[in-house]
């Protein structure tokens, strides 16, 4: 069984899933380390704000006990004492575990000092009050700004989870909603498989990304898939069309060889149809597998060919056929005339062309090769008995012959040739056109891009 009904991928997380679990680890790691390099700089800066505020608001008590202002044991969240010059305390203003007979650091030349008790810290400074022999501590507790500290820790804590749970959901929804085109994509593929419909074709948006970039790639696969497809069935269809009659024709003649012949002569006869048709067979198949071949443009090089010489040569050796015939030839081709092409298959553009020229005119052939504008013009034309305007649009198609009983007369052929020809000239982004009336002979033209030599 070529395609199973239905394709079982093995179960896995899909991308989107993975992919909102990356951020989403990502940006609640990168919330942790906010929340605690937050902490920590916001302690740093508080701490030195706060060192700098106790002791400006310490100097300042200090110069207002010095001009006889009255004495305050607490202010703005400070305690303040006042020593006399022996450490003896004078007014006491002292938060609840702090040690009242700390050493004044300004003998010491230090300011800020921190002491701690019973699970408390506190900041003090000790300043000398100006023209008293006396000096004040201020005292502040630093419990009370680790706990502010905390709080806005605790508040962001529970903001910033809210604010990624948003994130992920969101970045989840988004992720799926882009991802989409894959989706579409799978669907498709799917499909094509299923069905074998290689007609389907993935929906592209007007928008210009990464995604719309991979489903017009996609798009162009599967157009050449089709496009392969559709030559091998034509390629069936067409051998089994055309080989139907020759091997008709020659098992009925080795059949009537084999039980009805009664001598040499009519054993003889019979083996000439056999062998004439094996020829057509012959020809067919090759030419079959010269269109085929020619179908498949990736596989074949194009390089800078001097087409005048090319066709000089053509011509020079295509004329010795029709030595010994009422035929006349005549050529009119310019010099220097480059193109991009491949020299076998513009050989067989021209031997298919000449053949069918000498097939149909009456005594006269014309070829031209010359420039115009930016363009190689390549014609060739024959005096015969031409092409009606109903079968100049057919005669490009596969096995089509303007003889429409479609006979093996002697100058008919298996209609692969201007077929061959089309495909040829497609390749080489060539335009190809005939000109024809009935009993006024037949031109076929082709133009070139012109390949500019520097």
């Amino acid at each position: 069984m070529l395609f199973q009904s239905k394709i079982n991928y093995p179960k896995k997380s899909s991308i989107i899933t993975q992919i909102t679990l990356w951020y989403s680890s990502f940006i609640f790691i990168l919330v942790i380390g906010v929340l605690i390099g937050s902490f920590f700089i916001s302690k740093s800066i508080a701490e030195n704000k706060s060192e700098k505020n106790l002791e400006a608001k310490a100097v300042q008590m200090s110069q207002a006990l010095a001009k006889g202002h009255r004495y305050e044991a607490f202010e703005d969240g400070i305690f303040y004492s006042v020593y006399d010059q022996n450490g003896k305390v004078i007014y006491s203003g002292f938060p609840k575990g702090f040690k009242k007979d700390l050493d004044h650091q300004h003998k010491h030349k230090k300011k800020l000092s921190l002491f701690s008790m019973e699970n408390r810290t506190f900041q003090y400074v000790d300043i000398p009050i100006s023209g008293k022999n006396q000096w004040l501590r201020a005292i502040r507790t630093v419990d009370r700004l680790d706990k502010q500290l905390t709080e806005l820790l605790f508040s962001l804590g529970i903001v910033l989870p809210l604010i990624l749970i948003i994130i992920t959901v969101g970045g989840y929804l988004i992720l799926k909603r882009a991802f989409r085109p894959i989706q579409e994509i799978t669907e498709t593929a799917q499909f094509i498989t299923q069905n074998e419909d290689y007609t389907k074709r993935i929906i592209t948006k007007n928008n210009e990304n990464e995604l719309t970039e991979l489903a017009a790639v996609i798009n162009t696969m599967l157009a050449s898939i089709e496009s392969s497809f559709v030559r091998e069935k034509q390629f069936n269809n067409d051998v089994s069309h055309e080989l139907r009659t020759p091997v008709t024709v020659i098992l009925s003649e080795s059949e009537y060889g084999k039980n009805y012949a009664e001598n040499l002569i009519e054993a003889k006869e019979s083996f000439e149809v056999i062998h004439r048709q094996s020829l057509s067979m012959k020809k067919l198949v090759e030419q079959l597998l010269e269109l085929t071949k020619a179908e498949n443009p990736l596989s074949i090089q194009l390089e800078p060919l001097n087409f005048s010489i090319m066709m000089k040569q053509l011509v020079s050796d295509s004329s010795r056929l029709l030595d010994n015939t009422p035929i006349h030839l005549d050529s009119q081709i310019e010099d220097d005339l480059w193109i991009i092409g491949q020299q076998t298959l513009l050989k067989r553009l021209f031997d298919n062309l000449f053949s069918n020229a000498i097939k149909f005119t009456n005594n006269h052939i014309s070829i031209s090769l010359r420039q115009s504008d930016n363009q190689i013009v390549f014609s060739i034309k024959d005096n015969g008995l031409g092409i009606s305007v109903d079968d100049q649009s057919k005669i490009w198609n596969r096995f089509y012959q303007v003889d429409s009983a479609r006979t093996k007369d002697s100058q008919s052929g298996i209609g692969l040739g201007l077929s061959l020809v089309k495909q040829i000239a497609t390749i080489h982004r060539a335009k190809i056109w005939v000109d024809s009336k009935p009993d006024d002979g037949s031109q076929f033209t082709l133009t070139f891009p012109k390949l500019k030599k520097d």
